[in-house]
């Protein structure tokens, strides 16, 4: 028998991406990524690289100018006192989550996070032999977080503390009022708190924990390209931290992580967010389009959720509990999505939608949607 630790060869993953219809699909909801087009500066400055500027190819990645890019977005929306001393980069924001763990997780420690939750995470958390456990997002509430609910939770037993804002599956943005109080009380049990934002470019910056990072030692900000950016190819996040836990964390990060191509292209990008070259994110259409979705269903329910997010989660509210609505609208109607039945608190009888191109709303999704409701049992 090799030598393998028992807690990863016992554990089953939760990995929604394992889990995908095999008959064809015709509109892709499913992962995560902003749908619209990218800038155009972003293609150009990839075409640039040629013979006499390959280094960002053929060398190690040392260059931090994405990292000063980064500082000076954030101060364009008002937080001026981030420098890049706060700043740590990583091959997306679920490997600086999983070096977080590494920090404060161990076998036999736990951390407290909620239920439904990004299931890699859960995944990572189990695979360190930690003990996963979480609150649950209460049903008969319609999954709204309750942020008194969490703290009541919260005690000296746990080693770490983590909340999603914007919520995935659930697409909730969580107002940073009630966000505060639980990075308070981690403060006070001496324990590191971690707010994944993957989805946070989706909310106004006020509403960012980063905006509590300078003034709580213990809170930690992750961030990523891959969502609101629409670069999730790239595989590029970041953390946002003070000086003192980003000098641990970095004893973790892999040599020359972030690949130099990643770095060029997402200065492009935020150059043309900075000088207004480009609206990636386009909130006005997000907001109606969601709002045309939650205003079509009839049978089927949405989870509470933000307009200015664009996923969502669909759930059926019938007693068969075999019912899996993920392959139900694949089949029927060629609609993909993600399943629920690896999030925790959720079962086969939930999705998580992801709204499309804006073309393809009116088109396809609520043609595809006023459908399937018409074949629910």
């Amino acid at each position: 028998m090799l030598k393998i630790n028992d807690y990863i060869t016992s554990y089953v993953s939760k990995d929604y991406g394992l889990h995908s219809p095999s008959c064809p699909i015709e509109l892709d909801c499913s992962l995560g990524v902003n749908q619209e087009s990218l800038p155009h500066s972003v293609f150009a400055r990839l075409q640039e690289f040629c013979a006499e500027n390959q280094a960002a190819i053929k060398q190690y990645p040392h260059d931090e100018n994405i990292i000063e890019k980064i500082a000076s977005w954030y101060c364009s929306g008002g937080i001026t006192w981030l420098t890049k001393e706060h700043l740590l980069l990583g091959n997306g924001s679920f490997d600086l989550l999983c070096n977080i763990n590494l920090l404060c997780l161990t076998k036999n420690k736990k951390v407290l996070g909620h239920a439904p939750q990004f299931t890699a995470y859960v995944d990572n958390v189990n695979c360190t032999g930690a003990g996963y456990c979480f609150y649950s997002l209460p049903s008969e509430k319609n999954y709204q977080f309750d942020a008194d609910e969490y703290l009541k939770k919260m005690n000296s037993g746990y080693d770490l503390f983590i909340v999603e804002n914007p919520n995935n599956p659930t697409g909730q943005i969580i107002p940073l009022e009630h966000i505060k109080p639980i990075a308070q009380k981690a403060r006070e049990l001496n324990t590191v708190f971690v707010v994944d934002e993957a989805y946070g470019d989706y909310m106004q910056t006020e509403n960012s924990a980063i905006n509590l990072v300078r003034d709580f030692s213990n809170v930690i900000v992750t961030r990523s390209f891959s969502k609101g950016f629409g670069m999730a190819g790239m595989r590029l996040g970041y953390a946002v931290a003070h000086n003192d836990i980003l000098a641990q964390l970095k004893k973790l990060v892999t040599p020359f992580n972030c690949n130099g191509v990643a770095r060029v292209l997402a200065c492009a990008m935020l150059d043309s967010l900075l000088n207004h070259q480009a609206a990636v994110i386009k909130t006005n259409e997000i907001q109606t389009n969601k709002q045309k979705i939650l205003k079509a269903l009839t049978k089927l329910n949405a989870a509470h959720t933000s307009l200015r997010t664009p996923i969502m989660t669909l759930y059926h509210k019938t007693a068969d509990t075999k019912f899996d609505l993920q392959h139900f609208l694949a089949q029927n109607v060629r609609l993909g999505t993600v399943g629920c039945a690896a999030y925790a608190g959720l079962d086969k009888r939930a999705v998580r939608l992801m709204l499309p191109k804006t073309a393809d709303v009116e088109t396809k999704l609520l043609v595809m949607l006023a459908r399937a409701e018409s074949l629910l049992p």
